[in-house]
This record gives C-alpha cells, sequence and structure tokens, in this order.
C-alpha cells in the first residue's frame, strides 16, 4: 500500500513538474479551449485539475485544465490589440514553392487547385516529409521529399527533390518527367513574414524528340524566390517565382512563372484532432506562365486553391 501511495505521489508529481515547465508564475499565456474559445491571462498557479490565471482586466479566475486544447506563450506575434492572431497555418510553403519550414511528425495537410490538381503531404518526423498529388484524370503525377533544418536563430534551410511526369504511363512512355529536380531552399525570417531563395537542378529530358538532344549543365538550373507577410489576423500576403530556362520551357529567353496573391485563413475546431483544432486556407494568386502577354493577351492567370491541415 505504502509502494502504491509513493508511486502515485511520484506520478503526480511529475505531471504537475511537467505542466509547469510549459506554464511559469507571472507569465502571460493564451489559453485555448476546443471549441476555439481563447483568454488571456498571467499564468497564477495550477492546483486541483484547475488553471488560475489573472485576466486582462487583473482579476484571477480559473480553466479546468481538461477543457485546455493549447496553450500559447503571448509575444508580439501573436498578440495583438488584444486579440490573438493564431500562427501561419500554413508556413511549409507558398503557393506551391516550399519554404524551409517543415510539418512535425504526423502533421498534415491535403489540398487542391480548382478542384482538378490534387496533393497530400505528411511529416514523417519533425524534420523529414513526404508528398503527392495528381489531377482527376491521373496526369501529371507529382512526388516530393523535404528534409528540414535550422542553420541559426532564424535562417532555416532545406533539402528537398520534386518530380513531375507521367506517373501512370497516360502518354505511353512518349513523356517521362516534366521536372526531376533536387532542390535547396534558406528562409530568412519568422513563420510569419519570411523570404526564401532557392535553386534546383531539372534532371528531367520531358519529351522523346528531345531525347538525344545535349542541354547544357546550366540550362537545367532553376532559380525560385517566395515570401509570406502577415496582414491581419486572417489574411496573408504571398508571393513566389520561378526562374526557368528557356530550353526546357520551349522559349528564346529565360522565364518566368508565378505571381502574387492572397490567402485566407479559417480556424476549425475539432474535438477529435490531437491538438484541439485544424486549419482550412484558401489561396488566390495571380498567375504568370511563360508566354504569357507576349501577344498582346492577359499577362497573368486567376489561380483559386485551397488547403486543409490535420
Amino acid at each position: 500500500m505504502k509502494k502504491l501511495i509513493l508511486t502515485t505521489t511520484i506520478f503526480l508529481l511529475t505531471i504537475s513538474s511537467l505542466f509547469s515547465q510549459t506554464n511559469e508564475v507571472g507569465k502571460k499565456y493564451i489559453y485555448e479551449f476546443r471549441d476555439g474559445t481563447t483568454i488571456i491571462g498571467t499564468f497564477v498557479k495550477d492546483e486541483g485539475g484547475n488553471i488560475y490565471i489573472n485576466d486582462m482586466d487583473g482579476k484571477e479566475t480559473y480553466l479546468p485544465r481538461v477543457m485546455v486544447a493549447q496553450t500559447h506563450e503571448v509575444t508580439d506575434d501573436n498578440l495583438k490589440n488584444g486579440e490573438y492572431w493564431f500562427p501561419n497555418l500554413h508556413d511549409t510553403r507558398y503557393f506551391f514553392s516550399p519554404s524551409a519550414f517543415g510539418l512535425k511528425q504526423g502533421e498534415g495537410y491535403y489540398g487542391h487547385s480548382y478542384w482538378m490538381l490534387w496533393q497530400a503531404q505528411y511529416g514523417i518526423t519533425d524534420e523529414f516529409s513526404i508528398g503527392a498529388g495528381t489531377t482527376l484524370w491521373g496526369f501529371p503525377g507529382t512526388l516530393n521529399a523535404k528534409y528540414s533544418f535550422n542553420i541559426k536563430d532564424d535562417i532555416n534551410a532545406a533539402l528537398g527533390w520534386f518530380w513531375v511526369g507521367d506517373l501512370f504511363g497516360y502518354t505511353d512512355g512518349e513523356m517521362g518527367s516534366l521536372l526531376n529536380m533536387p532542390y535547396m531552399v534558406i528562409t530568412k525570417g519568422s513563420k510569419e513574414n519570411n523570404v526564401t531563395l532557392g535553386a534546383a537542378y531539372n534532371l528531367a529530358t520531358p519529351f522523346e524528340d528531345w531525347r538525344d538532344v545535349e542541354i547544357e549543365p546550366s540550362e537545367r538550373l532553376v532559380l525560385n524566390m517566395g515570401a509570406t507577410f502577415r496582414m491581419s489576423r486572417r489574411f496573408a500576403f504571398v508571393f513566389e517565382a520561378w526562374l526557368l530556362d528557356p530550353i526546357m520551357i520551349s522559349h528564346n529567353d529565360p522565364q518566368i512563372m508565378g505571381g502574387p496573391g492572397i490567402r485566407y485563413y479559417r480556424k476549425i475546431n475539432r474535438v477529435t484532432a490531437k491538438n484541439g483544432a485544424g486549419a482550412k486556407t484558401f489561396d488566390f494568386q495571380f498567375m504568370h506562365f511563360p508566354g504569357m502577354g507576349e501577344d498582346g493577351g492577359p499577362s497573368f492567370f486567376p489561380m483559386l486553391g485551397a488547403s486543409q491541415k490535420f
């Protein structure tokens, strides 16, 4: 009996110790309930299954610990004018191009462009993620992988591989891969406001009648830039651009693909989610494709997409 009491006491002290490591007396936190409600206050103590805080008016109140889904320490980024700004719900990518931030283990999302191109990403570990996608008619298909790591402070990097091509034999072997690119990106800044520079080397020779053509190594280089800026609680400005060599896209001069756009965040609260909440984003981009505007036509094409995080 004494051993049971001792074991129980040690267990309860361990739980209390673990909680106190994430809630320090005198620090201000945002407590998020499973229904999406948030309460902001200064941590006082954890006692009897309740979290005691001083709210924004300085009055002491308590929160049932079992109802709290997530706890966030207050920073300049997540509390503005007394309102909780939830974090960037898609910090791992811009519209299509990757940032150096990675998905956490067990974290993932699926999304689409015009309900035609569908893709999904999943975190295998906190540093390594994989993904795949295809259109409704099965061509083209995509495969990708990314390994992310921190270099120093707000500088992060990622190494990856991105493949786009005939995954299901749609073209009877006439076209293999459109893109077959190992790449590296470096991101400077926070997950809310950052700039990414990247470079890739396209190993693909996409068309059958090109397979005997000698392609210079410099013609396979692909450069990439991306950026995001959080404008408000629910909106962010997003930009990305790719500099493509002319031979890989049948043009005489290097071409830029990409453009600016807006991302809208919608938080989804779910009791069944492991962290109590999911997320959905909607994207609108002014997309420039190689060759657009050369004959007096429009220079940009509106792209619509959506993603849901789980």
